[in-house]
């Protein structure tokens, strides 16, 4: 699988983290718990989804350290860069 990962620090609430890709890709925010979880394919939670369209936003919901994974992990479609902004 290819990925890209984006370690974002610590982030508080209601901090909006913009993401843009120019094909589909997963979108996943994550906990730093759950990035760890992901990386060692177990069992995690996760914001985002499949991004349908060019920009996706996702609101932090809690303060704390927060990862970015962008991947194409069941999709045809080859990895390209992701532009990622945190709107603090």
């Amino acid at each position: 699988m290819h990925a890209k990962s984006f370690d974002l620090g610590i982030l508080d609430r209601d901090t909006v983290v913009t993401v843009v890709v120019r094909a589909r890709a997963n979108i996943r925010l994550m906990t730093e718990v759950n990035y760890l979880a992901y990386r060692r394919r177990q069992l995690y939670k996760m914001l985002g989804g499949v991004a349908l369209t060019p920009e996706l936003k996702l609101t932090v919901p809690t303060t704390g350290h927060w990862f970015l994974v962008v991947d194409v992990d069941g999709l045809a479609t080859p990895l390209l860069t992701p532009k990622v902004s945190v709107a603090r």
